[in-house]
């Protein structure tokens, strides 16, 4: 049995609604990839989605991509069913011995008949099993601050499209469930730490972003943390980076902006000494 993900309602219940509402079409987006485990040998076949079938539909303050008619980020991990062994998509087969060797001591055996075949499309409630998997691989095998950062806020992005979801198919969510803000803000957190001692310790670009725009993603994500003092800083470097492209550029001027009003109504709420 899988660990118990954190949340007032369990995933069980959540996936049964998730079914009454099922996304239609999806299973047309998605194609078949196979890997083999680093860790274990295992062969799997997961699913995958096809990069010209989606259909962007804008970004969120903190860059999360938003799509119409798929959410990507319920794809961006493989977990290995075999050996339980998790991790991003694109660094799947990127395990140094050391870290193998580490993995697979460690490694559980959850479900001795899940099969390793996808053969449909991701529930909500599996995907992010799947990132709580890989955040522990990362702590498991020692990964950078930037892998564990992204992979908490790919998760975070994840709970936030989970909730999205329910929202629009009339579910009430409450911030204690396990989409609920609650566990978005704790993953942010997270993220926040990993990102910034990445900023300081790891070279350019780091994750595929460059520097101007880590900055901005990090001045995003202590906007929503309420750290002000931190968000206005990055912001400001980031603003001064000649290179930085011009829709992030302009993404920045609006949360310069933002964050200003946000001090002052926070400087207003103050007690009177």
């Amino acid at each position: 049995m899988r660990g118990q993900l954190p949340g007032r309602m369990s995933p069980s219940e959540f996936k049964s609604a998730e079914k009454s509402r099922p996304v239609h079409g999806e299973l047309a987006i998605l194609v078949d990839r196979e890997y083999v485990c680093p860790i274990c040998g295992n062969r799997l076949k997961v699913k995958d989605v096809s990069p010209e079938m989606v259909q962007s539909d804008g970004t969120d303050i903190d860059l999360r991509p938003r799509f119409k008619n798929i959410d990507v980020l319920k794809y961006r991990v493989i977990e290995c069913p075999a050996c339980g062994y998790a991790d991003l998509s694109k660094t799947f087969t990127n395990v140094m011995e050391k870290e193998r060797k580490a993995l697979l001591d460690k490694r559980i055996r959850y479900d001795q008949k899940m099969t390793s075949e996808e053969k449909y499309a991701r529930e909500y409630s599996d995907a992010y099993r799947y990132y709580k998997s890989a955040l522990r691989c990362c702590l498991i095998r020692g990964s950078k601050s930037s892998q564990r950062g992204f992979t908490a806020l790919y998760a975070a992005w994840l709970l936030r499209g989970w909730r999205e979801k329910l929202r629009k198919n009339d579910f009430v969510v409450t911030p204690a469930d396990v989409m609920g803000i609650d566990e978005e803000r704790k993953l942010i957190k997270y993220a926040l730490r990993n990102l910034k001692d990445a900023d300081m310790s790891e070279d350019y670009p780091i994750n595929g972003m460059d520097e101007g725009t880590l900055q901005y993603l990090l001045a995003a994500l202590c906007y929503m943390q309420d750290e002000m003092k931190d968000a206005s800083n990055y912001v400001s470097r980031a603003l001064r980076d000649k290179g930085l492209r011009p829709n992030i550029h302009l993404m920045a001027e609006e949360l310069r902006d933002h964050i200003k009003d946000k001090r002052l109504a926070m400087k207003n709420m103050e007690p009177l000494e």
